[in-house]
């Protein structure tokens, strides 16, 4: 169903005014959902391979608790020399374009003549985008809101010719997990006490002496960003992404939240090296590509309310809450986490005082699938079971 405002009112079409248009309430970040005047969820019109959408976005009005919990980010106004994609109309066809190099990224057929096309709107990680358009019916104006998912079959983008042509993998077989020599290891324990005038030399000399060392490599990339060198910056990471250490790919993932990297979010050669708009090559990136947050929904006297928040030290928080007949309780755990195989997530939580930690204190969570996302499936015991999906940071 797609939403329509009719702006003439009393058959006064002098009052039609795209300030009475449904506003969008933002990108979800648990799916790929998002939000009109507050109230409404849409999922967005689906854009094939040939970067062509077919049909209309599906809305439906759940409540308020529902919404909630998915969790809408403000999207980002695709308007000024920053913005990333543009959108068009001839008839009843409205195109998308990448703002910069005016190549397509979705076409699509509204059911009226288009007048005019209003704001075009992203996701943080222009996954996805929104445009306010006018169409004429019966001598009068309606202002609507269509969506569109731009993940291609297999988690990708439509990608920018003018930059890299396919977005990198991760080198396969990777090393065993690397130990750093003792003049190594010091080293990098200097640079990490280092003041900011000086991190950059502090950094660069543990690569003098490791040059395939992960984290150094990762942190002058972010010294680089910081400092207003995108391009060596770039090529840092183009280098962490060509490495085959097994702990290459953690640091990348950590790039796609740095602040410090922000301002090459939309660049087409970092979203390729650390890997934003392909699917996750790795079990490590499939339980951290977007941020090692995942949540499941609850439901009163059903199931419960669960949030997992896992961090790159291989530690995580857990939290765990049902509600039935007006009682709740709220269950809060903490931990360690290892990878386990291609799909096992071994969560281990802290053994009693003085104990070592055994296999009664670790569970097992297997990634699988649920739709087009990776999910995790959890049994702390026969009497707590749960599916998380990903949240996105």
């Amino acid at each position: 169903m797609r939403f329509r405002i009719a702006l003439a009112l009393l058959g006064l079409p002098w009052l039609t005014s795209l300030a009475s248009a449904d506003t969008l309430g933002g990108f979800s970040a648990v799916d790929k959902s998002y939000l009109v005047n507050a109230d409404r969820v849409c999922t967005p019109v689906h854009v094939d391979a040939s970067h062509t959408a077919t049909g209309a976005p599906s809305c439906q009005k759940p409540a308020a608790d529902a919404i909630a919990k998915l969790d809408f980010k403000p999207p980002t106004v695709q308007s000024g020399p920053k913005a990333t994609f543009a959108a068009t109309a001839s008839g009843r066809t409205l195109t998308v374009t990448r703002k910069d190099s005016g190549d397509v990224v979705a076409t699509w057929q509204a059911d009226d003549p288009i007048a005019r096309v209003g704001e075009v709107y992203a996701s943080a990680y222009e996954d996805r985008v929104a445009v306010v358009y006018v169409s004429r019916r019966a001598g009068h104006e309606f202002t609507d809101l269509v969506g569109f998912d731009l993940l291609q079959d297999g988690g990708k983008l439509p990608h920018d010719p003018q930059g890299p042509q396919q977005p990198q993998q991760p080198q396969q077989p990777q090393q065993p997990d690397h130990t750093d020599s003792p003049d190594v290891a010091k080293a990098v324990t200097d640079a990490g006490k280092a003041a900011p005038a000086k991190a950059l030399a502090a950094w660069q000399a543990v690569l003098a002496l490791d040059a395939d060392h992960s984290e150094a490599r990762y942190r002058v990339a972010a010294i680089q960003a910081a400092g207003k060198t995108p391009e060596d910056a770039l090529a840092s990471l183009d280098a962490l992404a060509k490495s085959s250490r097994a702990d290459a790919v953690e640091w990348l993932v950590e790039a796609r939240f740095d602040k410090a990297f922000a301002k090459l979010l939309r660049d087409q050669r970092f979203r390729a090296a650390v890997g934003l708009d392909r699917k996750a090559a790795t079990p490590y990136e499939r339980f951290m590509g977007l941020g090692g947050q995942w949540e499941q929904p609850g439901t009163p006297c059903d199931s419960a309310t669960v949030k997992l928040v896992a961090g790159r030290d291989r530690t995580f928080k857990l939290r765990v809450k049902t509600t039935c007949s007006g009682q709740s309780v709220d269950l809060p755990f903490h931990g360690t986490w290892r990878i386990d195989g291609n799909d096992t997530i071994v969560l281990t939580f802290p053994p009693n005082k003085g104990k070592q930690a055994t296999d009664v204190d670790e569970s097992k969570c297997q990634l699988g699938t649920q739709g087009d996302e990776d999910s995790l499936h959890c049994s702390l015991g026969k009497d707590l079971d749960f599916t998380v999906l990903p949240t996105r940071r």
